[in-house]
């Protein structure tokens, strides 16, 4: 589907941390489920992107403001918001 290397980052555990990292990541949801406020059905190739641990908490560290993936590249790459 989407891999095991960071989407924001290109971080990939198994190159850092050989055997013990093989086929780690974390995936984060796109449309965080808190804002839906209902029960919906989650298409892991739309809905769910691979992320490392470190981009998932950038992303969700401000509770009322969860990152896009394009703001976290942005932040990543020290590009300021009105540039993108």
């Amino acid at each position: 589907m989407h891999g095991i290397t960071c989407i924001a980052c290109g971080f990939n555990f198994e190159k850092v941390y050989g055997e013990r990292g093989k086929n780690y990541i974390e995936v984060h949801h796109v449309t965080p489920l808190s804002t839906i406020g209902e029960e919906v059905i989650v298409d892991p190739n739309e809905d769910l992107v691979p992320v490392c641990s470190n981009c998932h908490r950038m992303i969700h560290r401000e509770k009322d403001y969860v990152l896009t993936i394009q703001e976290l590249k942005a932040l990543i790459n020290n590009i300021k918001k009105e540039d993108y």
